[in-house]
């Protein structure tokens, strides 16, 4: 048996040339396709660490004792401020915060969006993010450069 590097090419010198194109035309296809997956991945993952998130911040509240509703109808309420203290403590630990800012969240009792005072039935986190695109030719073919991601996590006050 010869060496490789001895053997001749059983191939004809045109299927060489046929090789490269098809190779080309993979290249240019992956150079679309794959920014495009991701950043549809990326999307998925700020989704579910925004989802987590809500989950915590829910159950932080829920948790509550009656003692802090009383007193928490103030946005600056201890239970409150504790609760986004969590927030931006879980987005910075998925390392999802300093790139992709939280641009909103909302504390809903019972449909209300003032909670404290009172104790609530159930309990409502909503989250919102924006995730940018840093993808060039997924920008160029039209998708956004950033996207909105919000989600909301309703739990039932278990004290």
């Amino acid at each position: 048996m010869k060496a490789a590097s001895t053997m001749a090419s059983t191939l004809p010198p045109r299927a060489h040339g046929m090789a490269a194109i098809e190779l080309a035309m993979i290249m240019s296809a992956m150079y679309i396709l794959l920014p495009i997956i991701f950043s549809l991945g990326h999307l998925f993952y700020v989704y579910a660490v925004l989802k987590q998130t809500a989950g915590a911040a829910a159950a932080t509240l829920a948790a509550a004792p009656p003692s802090e509703w009383i007193s928490g109808a103030a946005a600056n309420s201890t239970m409150k401020l504790r609760t986004v203290a969590l927030i931006e403590k879980s987005l910075l630990d998925a390392r999802v915060a300093p790139l992709t800012p939280l641009l909103e969240y909302d504390f809903d009792c019972n449909g209300n969006l003032v909670c404290g005072g009172e104790r609530p039935d159930s309990i409502t986190v909503s989250l919102v993010v924006e995730v940018h695109n840093g993808f060039q030719p997924v920008t160029a073919l039209g998708i956004p450069s950033s996207m909105t991601v919000q989600t909301a996590v309703t739990v039932p006050y278990s004290h």
